[in-house]
């Protein structure tokens, strides 16, 4: 035993140092790709005392493979080449992790086991690049990994006291120390990102998200009437103990006062859901300058809400949540699969009077089970990647299918076709996304060049926004598209009398976001004919609380049979023009992590107190009470998920028969 831990913590300096190594290569793959935080050295300190934490952490339990290898083989050689073999694939595993990150900006965590294999490999296929950088990732670390092992092949080994010191502290760090850090002790979420070991963020995300019971389950802290809901429930008027979420929809109309109604001809409905785009880069006061010249001319003439929030921080739970207003469950309520209950939703309850329902994308409908989810709500037109001819080309560089040009074009030829019957379209964009891959990139890159200008950016300005420049190009295209889309629309007869309503799933992350509430900071614009006047809105609301605003429209002003009870989370969009939130939800942060919470002008990550500001800027606050508060109040929803992931009940069969679509 004595030989075989001063065999292995020798051969182990090699490891550590290509784990060095590729940190390095780290640093120098986001400073080619990315702004590099001020607080760098900082940051370099840090990683490094993480990196060696990480390390120690780790020993014991690569030794207990190489001490099974040792006592089954004879050969000095064989043992080294064993070594050598298991823990090359540690590197490229690692490795893996780092070029992740560099892509994302963002560590990869236990999101990765929210998704099927299936979505996995579209994803990598149509993210993926592997350019030079990329390469020598793996390629540096591996080839100094072996030079180590040979140099070492002919040293002594350490002294088995100074090896079982160094495997014990392993141990004791394991159970007293977290290799990741607090994010309150770093300036920026890009600091904190690049300083955590890639290796150690994975592995204890992993371990939390499968020594987890479920999420939420708090129902031993949480205070519960004897209808099985939280004492502190919010002031909605639940009907029944036996669905969580079933209320009374008391929405009211807030919308009515801005638009011309006919009561007898009943609007179409055209939402457009624009993959990645956050307020960071587009419309007044955005923090990065607004890159979407088109979209902020159509907000001048819109409701525009400055301060609204996408409902998650990936796409996974965007329909559920703009269409249906629905829970999380565990895992996004898309990820229920077949086992998703019956419920309601915009476009089920439209279908059931009388309208058409339509849905285009340019990849793949399986997607985040987006195809069972639409099925689901009784959609006639499902446009996929397998749905475009040969007159429509697919998107440069990437496998993601069709870019948004093509998208558009595609679903003006199919809304063209409707002219009588109302109806209610959805079209869902893909091009702001890893790998960032147009036609005609060059082109958009000097609309780039020219938009900076435009926007009075000074030299230094330009160098930090050109790091992202094929990001800003995608940007630039997709509101070109919008453009074209919009300019085509007003053609149609159907356009006089259609509800154009834009928003964006979450905002991109490859660009360094600046507060934890940033990923979610995403614009609302309702745009039509048919409005009275334009406004600009300042007031908070978010993805779940469109669906009841837009029924409690179309009931009020319309011969629209919507039914009077729901499971909405969401409580209807505030129009008022001021600075407020009057509201109380969730934001889903990755697939598998909940941790996120807003109510009023505070905001919950990880169970630290933020305040809001202008903006959607967040001040820690040190308020044991509000923190309380908060936390209880975010619990009440995660016990009434909870208790609805494990029962799957949201409405009774009655009102679901009643309202369902043909």
């Amino acid at each position: 035993m004595e030989n075989c831990a001063a065999l292995f913590v020798n051969l182990s300096s090699a490891l550590l140092i290509a784990f060095f190594a590729a940190r390095i290569m780290e640093f120098i793959y986001i400073s080619m790709s990315a702004n590099l935080p001020r607080d760098f050295l900082s940051v370099v300190l840090k990683a490094l005392l993480f990196d060696i934490v990480s390390f120690l952490k780790i020993l014991p339990i690569l030794f207990i493979p190489f001490f099974i290898v040792y006592v089954s083989t004879k050969t000095m050689k064989s043992r080294y080449r064993a070594y050598g073999v298991g823990g090359s694939i540690v590197i490229i595993l690692y490795a893996i992790l780092i070029k992740y990150f560099a892509t994302a900006l963002v560590p990869l965590g236990a999101d990765l086991f929210g998704y099927s294999l299936k979505d996995i490999e579209v994803t990598v296929r149509g993210g993926a690049v592997i350019d030079a950088i990329s390469i020598f990732l793996f390629l540096i670390p591996i080839s100094l990994f072996w030079v180590s092992l040979a140099f070492l092949y002919s040293r002594k080994s350490l002294k088995p006291g100074y090896a079982f010191v160094t495997l014990g502290t392993g141990v004791v760090l394991t159970f007293a120390v977290s290799a990741v850090p607090a994010s309150t002790s770093f300036e920026t979420e890009l600091s904190y990102n690049l300083a955590v070991n890639k290796a150690a963020y994975f592995a204890e995300e992993s371990y939390a998200y499968f020594s987890r019971q479920t999420e939420g389950n708090i129902n031993t802290i949480t205070p519960r009437r004897d209808d099985g809901r939280p004492a502190n429930a919010p002031a909605f008027n639940y009907v029944s103990s036996d669905y969580p979420f079933l209320r009374t929809d008391e929405t009211p109309d807030v919308l009515g006062e801005f638009f011309n109604v006919d009561p007898s001809r009943p609007p179409n409905i055209v939402f457009i859901l624009v993959e990645g785009l956050g307020k960071a880069f587009s419309g007044p006061n955005a923090y990065l300058g607004s890159f979407t010249p088109f979209l902020d001319d159509l907000a001048g003439k819109s409701l525009y809400w400055e301060n609204f929030l996408a409902s998650q921080g990936r796409t996974f739970a965007a329909l559920p949540s703009i269409l249906a207003s629905l829970p999380f469950a565990d895992r996004g309520f898309n990820d229920l699969g077949q086992r998703m209950p019956k419920h309601l939703s915009l476009m089920s309850i439209l279908k059931h009077n009388g309208y058409r329902t339509k849905f285009y994308f340019g990849s793949d409908l399986d997607f985040d089970n987006e195809r069972l989810f639409l099925q689901r709500q009784g959609v006639a037109v499902l446009v996929g990647i397998n749905d475009y001819d040969k007159q429509y080309a697919k998107s440069p560089g990437t496998s993601w299918g069709y870019p948004d040009g093509e998208l558009m074009r595609k679903s003006l030829d199919m809304d063209r076709r409707d002219s009588q019957q109302p109806y209610i379209s959805f079209v869902q964009t893909m091009s702001m996304h890893t790998s960032y891959s147009i036609p005609d990139q060059e082109k958009y890159i000097k609309l780039f060049e020219e938009r900076m200008n435009r926007l009075g950016f000074d030299e230094a300005q330009k160098e930090l926004h050109r790091t992202y420049k094929k990001i800003y190009s995608t940007i630039m295209y997709t509101d070109e598209a919008l453009r074209f889309f919009f300019e085509m629309y007003a053609k149609l007869p159907a356009y006089s009398n259609t509800l154009f309503i834009i928003t964006g799933d979450h905002r991109l992350p490859e660009i360094p976001m600046s507060t934890k509430i940033d990923r979610f900071h995403v614009p609302l614009i309702i745009f039509s004919p048919m409005l009275k006047r334009a406004a600009h809105i300042q007031s908070i609301s978010s993805h779940l609380d469109i669906t009841p605003s837009l029924l409690a429209f179309l009931k009020k002003n319309y011969p629209i049979d919507a039914p009077s009870t729901a499971s909405w989370v969401g409580s209807g969009l505030d129009t008022d023009p001021s600075f407020r939130n009057i509201h109380k939800y969730p934001l889903k942060h990755t697939i598998n992590n909940l941790i996120d919470y807003v109510s009023g002008m505070y905001f919950i990550n990880q169970d630290r107190l933020f305040s809001i500001g202008k903006n959607m800027d967040l001040e820690p606050i040190q308020d044991e009470g509000k923190r309380n508060e908060l936390i209880a109040e975010f619990n009440q929803y995660k016990s009434m998920n909870d208790r609805f992931t494990r029962e799957l009940k949201l409405i009774p069969d009655s009102l679901y028969e009643r309202y369902r679509s043909n």
